[in-house]
């Protein structure tokens, strides 16, 4: 059983460090960069999708979840309730929860916009000048807008249960 423990708190704070800062280095300084780029970035997001980003990203994020949740639910067997009503559960209950948050917002607004946006980049060279190609890159501003506005809250809600699980222990 410890070394069941042992691996699962291995692959929560090696996903979860890889999940939180991806989306921390995303949100601060890779989109801002993209966006200033102009037609420039939106190729580099196209090699970033093309190279599975969208699908690895729910996977760690899943993967930090499930092992973050069974550690959690084995402290709690094996201390008992005792250890629920401490502070240290608690923190440990904050990060969880922002985490969830974050997660529903990646899965449910960052993804499928991104994955419009990777749609529409595809499509954009192989349409011809004019009114369907201008009508095209104007589907692109609504995804944009909808991750622009989303990837600062997922980035904050990871740092914020990044820094609950590092101290959780210690409270």
């Amino acid at each position: 059983m410890e070394l069941l423990f042992l691996l699962m708190r291995l692959l929560h704070v090696v996903v979860g460090v890889f999940w939180a800062g991806t989306l921390i280095f995303v949100a601060t300084f890779l989109m801002p960069s993209v966006r200033d780029a102009g037609p420039d970035g939106g190729k580099v997001m196209l090699a970033l999708m093309r190279r599975g980003y969208m699908n690895v990203l729910p996977v760690v994020a899943l993967v930090t979840l499930v092992s973050g949740f069974w550690l959690y639910w084995n402290l709690m067997q094996t201390v008992g309730p005792i250890w629920a009503a401490s502070l240290s559960a608690r923190i440990y209950g904050v990060g969880a929860v922002t985490a969830l948050i974050g997660f529903g917002l990646g899965v449910f607004i960052m993804r499928p916009n991104a994955l419009k946006l990777q749609a529409i980049m595809e499509a954009l060279p192989k349409t011809p000048e004019g009114p369907a190609r201008a009508a095209l890159a104007a589907d692109m501003t609504t995804p944009r807008a909808k991750m622009a506005a989303t990837a600062p809250w997922v980035g904050g809600l990871l740092a914020v249960s990044t820094v609950c699980m590092a101290l959780g222990r210690y409270v």
